[in-house]
């Protein structure tokens, strides 16, 4: 099969999920976000009694500075939010279209962001991965109400690239759970949707497959997470169990599959459903690390790739800790950007 081919399996199947997310997006958007954002109060939020972080405060010079940018909007400062972005920084929620490239508009999502949730919501790092070497950050983290209780559908990664002259925050990527989540029906119809379309399109050619594997990774590092991702690119599922510990907890958001799976036998048979979805010529691109030795743990930023073609709205985080005595994952937490985005002004609506 040539990559023409290819690319059209992997086109007729971006677009087979799109419409299926798309087509039942509207309404249960407007019926879960009704339920969810009128549970919990819409309103202008009110500055939290304290400055919260990790739900306990902590000396200024002890964060980095993604944890400063997250203080300071726990406290509704988003002018000071806003100046943990350097000059020349670029801006990406995966849940809404377009960049931000300018200080003021930061501020005004953080703004709209703050109004969007109950009064006196505070975001609360579970896991923080700082690079020594590169000065990359990832951070996992959920939303939490002043009573200390979640607010639903509020967790996500971000993944941050630091300027080495200023200390600021160069890039900076979000990705949030998604509030409308696929149904186990809809992932099984996709699943056997795309296992005919490859059935009777074909598979990618042996030619193919070797010049991607050149390319599965931007990065070079040798660590355990480019261990597992350049075996899920193999599809030598047995050498990606491997990375992880037998009690691991894998975590997914995305459009096609969102669970926890508990064990190597439940993550063996969601890789394997994984691979049942998409054909040999994608693969997962590590666009950056962020390897934490002191905390164990490892942020990554990542895209899905045909044919060294990046997909559209395949982008995502991830964020894995590791077991000390072994050196394995023990956990791990997958997020991917909305497949249907939208505009950012969207979030005066919520408030």
């Amino acid at each position: 099969m040539d990559l023409s081919g290819s690319m059209v399996l992997v086109q007729q199947l971006v677009i087979l999920l799109c419409i299926s997310c798309f087509t039942s997006f509207s309404d249960a958007f407007i019926s879960r976000s009704s339920s969810v954002f009128g549970s919990i109060g819409i309103q202008a939020s009110a500055v939290p009694s304290a400055n919260v972080l990790n739900a306990s405060p902590l000396a200024t010079e002890e964060l980095s500075i993604a944890e400063r940018c997250y203080d300071a909007w726990n406290r509704r400062k988003m002018d000071d939010a806003a100046a943990c972005f350097a000059d020349d920084f670029t801006y990406d929620d995966g849940q809404y279209l377009g960049s931000i490239n300018k200080r003021s508009e930061m501020e005004r999502s953080f703004q709209r962001w703050a109004k969007a949730l109950p009064p006196g919501a505070i975001v609360v790092v579970d896991h923080v991965a700082k690079c020594p070497t590169s000065g990359n950050i990832g951070t996992q983290w959920h939303v939490e109400k002043d009573d200390g209780s979640d607010v639903p559908f509020t967790r996500g990664c971000d993944f941050y690239t630091v300027e080495k002259k200023s200390g600021l925050i160069k890039t900076g990527f979000k990705v949030s759970e998604m509030i409308v989540k696929p149904s186990k029906q809809f992932s099984d119809a996709l699943v056997s949707s795309a296992s005919n379309l490859m059935q009777s399109t074909g598979r990618l050619s042996s030619a193919g497959n070797q010049k991607l594997e050149l390319v599965e990774s931007t990065i070079e590092s040798g660590s355990i997470i480019e261990s597992y991702f350049g075996a899920w690119n193999r599809r030598d599922m047995e050498s990606a169990l491997d990375c992880f510990v037998d009690d691991c907890i894998y975590e997914t958001e995305d459009p096609v599959f969102v669970g926890a799976f508990h064990g190597k036998e439940a993550l063996r048979e969601h890789l394997v459903r994984n691979v049942e979805v998409l054909p040999s010529a994608c693969k997962i691109i590590l666009d950056d690390l962020a390897i934490d030795t002191d905390s164990g743990t490892s942020g990554v930023k990542w895209h899905l790739e045909a044919n060294g073609v990046s997909i559209p709205n395949l982008r995502g985080c991830s964020m894995y800790t590791m077991d000390e005595a072994t050196g394995l994952l023990k956990s791990a937490f997958d997020v991917t950007e909305s497949p249907v985005k939208l505009p950012g002004v969207a979030l005066d609506v919520l408030a």
